[in-house]
This record gives structure tokens, sequence and C-alpha cells, in this order.
């Protein structure tokens, strides 16, 4: 159980920095020519989080092997690594890890091919996620693959782009800052509902009896719902009344900044749910 529990939190960690990098690679095709002071600040965090994304992603891969022995020891058993590495668990991994490379390897660099090249990363690093898990074995996997691909996509756009806004927010000139908080609530308007709609859809498809939100897989998607909720707030806040606000450079910045943070630490609690909802639970 230590193992697992171990495999879970490394799991919610390498959730949380690969989608902080792909979020990054989004963030900066939509608005990364308007950066001035902050550029720098922001391509150094979608390099950084991209590594530490190779690294975690790296440890969870090689903790598979351990959760089947029941023993960290496992991980040196290379009989087991093998079985790990003839499973759909390499297939993730490489797509993965390709992706976060090519983010890693371009996104410090200005120009529109060194652009395209991270948002093609970001891709794949959230295709990654396609060969494993439910969705990946389901007998309704034809349906689940869109709606969970957008699901995610939508996710590394909003979490990924929270920590950009809030150094935008704290360096760029207050019309600048008010511009691009403007345009990215344009956007996130309407695909943010799509994270609900996707995620309720999934659940229809993989829940079929009610008894499963007694238990551990559907306690934790009630807590992501939950979550959710407290988000929707949040932004609905940022929307309309901080943002705006921001072009005048008044104290309702410091407001912002503080939404900004509570949504950030929101998403990165639901990534670690996620986790340990994937790893530990099934809604079977």
């Amino acid at each position: 159980m230590a193992v697992d529990v171990i495999s879970a939190l490394v799991r919610g960690l390498s959730f949380v920095a690969l989608f902080q990098a792909a979020g990054v690679a989004i963030f900066l095709a939509l608005f990364g020519r308007r950066l001035a002071d902050t550029a720098r600040r922001v391509r150094s965090l979608g390099f950084v989080s991209a590594i530490a994304a190779i690294l975690l992603v790296a440890a969870h891969y090689a903790l598979e092997a351990a959760r089947m022995a029941g023993a960290l020891s496992g991980v040196l058993d290379l009989s087991l690594q093998q079985i790990v590495f003839e499973s759909s668990m390499s297939t993730a991994w490489m797509w993965r890890t390709l992706g976060l490379v090519l983010i890693a390897g371009t996104i410090r660099r200005q120009g529109k091919v060194s652009t395209v090249v991270s948002s093609i990363g970001a891709g794949a690093a959230i295709a990654g996620f396609l060969f494993v898990g439910h969705s990946a074995i389901h007998e309704d996997r034809v349906w689940l693959w869109p709606l969970l691909a957008l699901h995610l996509a939508v996710v590394a756009f909003w979490f990924g782009s929270l920590l950009p806004l809030y150094s935008v927010s704290r360096s760029e000139r207050p019309p600048v800052a008010a511009k691009i908080v403007d345009d990215f609530s344009r956007f996130a308007i309407w695909l943010v509902p799509a994270i609900f709609l996707a995620g309720a859809l999934m659940a229809l498809l993989l829940i079929d009896r009610w008894a499963t939100f007694r238990e551990g897989y559907g306690l934790s998607l009630l807590a992501k719902i939950g979550g959710f909720a407290a988000l929707m707030g949040l932004a609905a806040l940022n929307k309309w009344r901080y943002g705006p606000a921001l072009a005048e450079g008044s104290g309702t910045v410091a407001a912002f900044q503080r939404t900004v943070a509570v949504e950030y630490v929101l998403i990165c609690a639901v990534l670690l749910t996620t986790a340990v909802m994937t790893t530990l639970f099934s809604p079977e």
C-alpha cells in the first residue's frame, strides 16, 4: 500500500508539472507576442516545468514495477520492468516524454517555428493520457478518447495560464495586462465549461451504478466536482470584476492575484485527487 501511495503522489506531481509545461506552451502560442517584461520569466517557467515533468513521468513509470512487487525494491527487478515496457504504460511514457522534450527544447526561443513545435509538444504530452487508464480499455473508448482529449487540453490551457497571468498582472503595464487577461477570459468563458461537460459525459460512460458514488472512485469524483464548482466561482470573479479593473492599476490587482493563486492551488488539489483516484480506485 505504501508503494501505491508513493506512486500516486509522484503521479500527481507529474500531472502538475506536465500540465504546467503544456499550458505555458499554449499560453505563449496565444499571447506570447504581446509579452514584454514577463516573456523571459514565462518561458523559463515552461522550461523548468517541462524538465521537472520529464523526471517525474520517468519516476512514475519506474514505480509501476514496484507496485507489481509490492515494494520499492521492485524498481530494480528487470523482469518486472520488462513487463511494464511491454504494456501500454510505455507508450504513454514515450508520448509524454516526447512532448515534454519538444517543449523543453523550444519554449525558451522566440519565433513561429519554436511556437509551433512547443504547441505540438503540448499536444503529444496530452495525447499520452489516451493510452492508459479506463478510457483506453473501455468498450466505448471511441467516444471516451475525444472527450478525454478535450477535457485535458482545456485543463492544460486553464491551469498552465494561471502563473503567467499572475506574472503579467505584476510586471506588464496595466493596459497590456488588462487586455491579455480580458482576451484569456474570452477564450476561457467558452472553453472552461467544456471541462465539466466532457467530464460529465465520461462519467456517464464509465459509471453504470449509483453505488460507485459511495466508493473511493465516486467520492474522489465528487470531490473533483466540488473543486470545479469553486473554481468556476473564482473564474467569474476575475472575468467580471477583478480582470477589467487591472487597466486602472488600482488595488484590485492584489485581489486578482490572490484569486489566481487560490485557483492554482485548487487545480493542483484536483490534479492530485485525480492521480489518487486513477491509481487506487476503479469505476467498476
